[in-house]
């Protein structure tokens, strides 16, 4: 088989599995590494545990509301914001239909506290229903939710993505290790890595809010890898908050998250990471 002909099959295997199709409504059942794979806090330094059973909730304690990034794709994460009306320091979240949640314990009181959701890189295209239950010294709140859509994307031994908050574009870059840059107008890389979901392209707004590219499996080249994302155009929005996640086999996902405000076109290209597979 040609060279041409290898990496034809082997994008035509990585594009089957990409966001080509409308998502699909995930199941009620099943365990909790099927959809959501961590929740972490204050830059990851933070880390939930995972208890069985259905979530707990109460009524004396304090009210919450999430929002945030509410999109993300398989192997993708969300950053989302919690609020309290009232003081906490645990929080627990949890999957509608899903027997288990998260817990995580706050070094310190908050009445608004950043989290990242990892999701699972298995998980097919769908919308889960995010629960969340802050506590504070009266005891445990109640419930708030939030839809969070899933968009399934191609994975690999090397899979990088991003996630944003508002109509705006952001466009996402990686250079493999020869240097070649994938991107928007070059979706596909010699080495074969594809950006096979690009959104909201020059203000035409789809509402995905994501964007993916990966290598299929055991065709990720090795050496050095360098993500740059760029604030194309704000779109008339004020803020776009963003969160990029960097996918190696072998190793546990990594998460970068900022903002973005201002005019996007006047905004310079931001390197968010380079990392070695």
């Amino acid at each position: 088989m040609t060279w041409s002909a290898r990496r034809l099959s082997a994008v035509l295997s990585l594009i089957a599995v990409a966001a080509c199709e409308p998502p699909t409504t995930t199941g009620p059942t099943g365990v909790m590494s099927d959809y959501v794979t961590s929740i972490s806090a204050r830059g990851g330094s933070v880390m939930a545990t995972l208890h069985p059973g259905a979530l707990p909730t109460g009524s004396k304690g304090p009210k919450s509301s999430v929002a945030g990034i509410s999109g993300a794709v398989n192997g993708g994460s969300a950053k989302v914001s919690l609020a309290g009306d009232a003081g906490f320091q645990r929080v627990l979240v949890g999957v509608q239909g899903v027997d288990s949640y998260y817990e995580l314990l706050l070094p310190s009181g908050t009445a608004v506290e950043d989290l990242v959701v990892g999701i699972a890189p298995g998980l097919e295209g769908g919308s889960l229903t995010m629960r969340y239950v802050v506590e504070g010294s009266q005891g445990l709140g109640p419930i708030s939710a939030q839809t969070m859509r899933v968009i399934k994307v191609g994975t690999g031994d090397v899979q990088v993505n991003v996630a944003w908050s508002g109509a705006s574009d952001i466009d996402l870059h990686v250079f493999d290790p020869s240097g070649e840059e994938i991107f928007y107008d070059h979706k596909l890389s010699r080495s074969g890595g594809l950006l096979d979901l690009d959104s909201n392209g020059a203000c035409s707004i789809d509402g995905r809010n994501a964007e993916n590219v990966a290598w299929p499996p055991a065709g990720a080249p090795s050496g050095t890898y360098r993500v740059v994302i760029d604030y194309y155009d704000d779109c008339g929005v004020a803020r776009t908050d963003w969160i990029v996640t960097v996918q190696v086999a072998g190793t546990a996902a990594r998460t970068y998250a900022g903002s973005f405000t201002g005019i996007g076109a006047t905004t310079p290209l931001l390197q968010v990471a380079t990392f070695t597979y």
